[in-house]
């Protein structure tokens, strides 16, 4: 019951930051800043397959470990799309309520990942390495800064 409180909330802070967003004049601007992150997402729904495309963070015996494409970037890339583009909507018709939404809908998208990436653990061996390897909702940097 919990994680599909976990979707609903998903599903009403994103369209809440979407559709409160001021379309005319057409923001440009918000919409290039917005771009990426809808193409983040797009492309991790075609890496993964439109058909295996699941709302609900649970792994099935259908499930596939992804690592390539945007999920070698980061673990959750149609997550950190919807973050981008849902950010951008936050500087169209800036007020405090939708930046406060958004961080909520970042809450929600992390506890989200995190049930998620349990149920993947017990799914697959592999996985923890994975996890070692290439950051959560963010790309993990390629460098490490020297001991000082």
């Amino acid at each position: 019951m919990f994680l599909w409180i976990l979707i609903a909330l998903q599903f009403f802070l994103a369209a809440a930051l979407v559709l409160s967003s001021h379309w005319s004049p057409f923001p440009w601007l918000v919409m290039l800043l917005a771009a990426p992150g809808a193409l983040l997402a797009i492309w991790a729904w075609f890496a993964m397959g439109m058909r295996r495309i699941r709302i609900h963070p649970i792994a099935t015996t259908e499930t596939v470990l992804l690592t390539r494409g945007p999920y070698a970037i980061v673990r959750h890339p149609m997550y950190t799309g919807l973050l981008w583009f849902t950010a951008a909507m936050v500087l169209s018709g800036f007020a405090w309520w939708r930046l406060l939404a958004w961080y909520a809908l970042v809450v929600v998208l992390h506890i989200k990942a995190t049930h998620e990436e349990k149920s993947m653990t017990c799914h697959f061996d592999e996985y923890a390495d994975y996890q070692r390897k290439v950051g959560k909702l963010l790309p993990k940097p390629k460098f490490s800064l020297p001991n000082l």
